[in-house]
């Protein structure tokens, strides 16, 4: 039963690499059914609910990507303490699922859920600190909190330019997301700064 689940699991991966999400998803659902005959609270679940999650997310069916995140939290925390790091992985992908269906009280929660654990790993210039900061500051962006976003924005921009570089890739959507906020609070010359940023950035990544 383990070689099944591991060819299954193996199977989906490569079919969401391909972009086959259709097949990925059957996939992980016969892996599902195989690892649902290892012992309760066993690895291989939770890390197909989790594939199976990712691969709803990206086929768009948000509910279902949620109820599958949910029920993995649910495995990891009663198996792994709540304090555990690959908890706050599932929290932050449950928020993210959060804010693309809108529900940004929720997102706020599992992400500053996200970040207090990530505190409790990492050091506060560490990359996974700016990851949790830049996704708070999403949330509190599409409230219109702006003050609030933008403090998490400067910071996970600092904390991304001292650990990736200033030319890194990841920045782009940071700094296009940060301009937008500059400008809906008078701050154009500012927001054309950052929009500059990252046009340059973007330039160099096709040359």
């Amino acid at each position: 039963m383990s070689k099944i689940w591991s060819d299954l699991r193996d199977s989906a991966v490569r079919a969401m690499e391909d972009g086959d999400n259709e097949t990925a998803l059957r996939d992980w659902q016969a892996a599902l059914e195989a690892a649902e005959q290892f012992s309760k609270g066993d690895g291989r679940t939770v890390a197909t609910l989790e594939g199976m999650a990712q691969c709803e997310y990206l086929r768009g069916n948000f509910p279902a990507a949620e109820s599958l995140y949910k029920r993995a939290l649910e495995i990891r925390e009663n198996h792994q303490g709540a304090d555990h790091e690959d908890v706050a992985t599932v929290l932050n992908n449950l928020g993210t699922v959060y804010f693309k269906r809108g529900f940004y009280k929720d997102a706020m929660t599992s992400f500053e859920k996200t970040l207090t654990l990530r505190r409790k790993t990492f050091p506060e210039g560490h990359l996974e600190i700016g990851k949790a900061l830049y996704h708070l500051a999403l949330v509190c962006h599409a409230q219109m909190r702006y003050d609030e976003a933008d403090g998490h924005y400067r910071k996970s921009l600092d904390i991304k330019n001292k650990t990736l570089g200033n030319n890194h890739p990841a920045l782009i959507n940071l700094l296009r997301n940060y301009a937008h906020l500059l400008r809906k609070t008078s701050r154009d010359s500012i927001a054309a700064q950052m929009e500059q940023f990252a046009s340059g950035i973007e330039a160099k990544q096709k040359a």
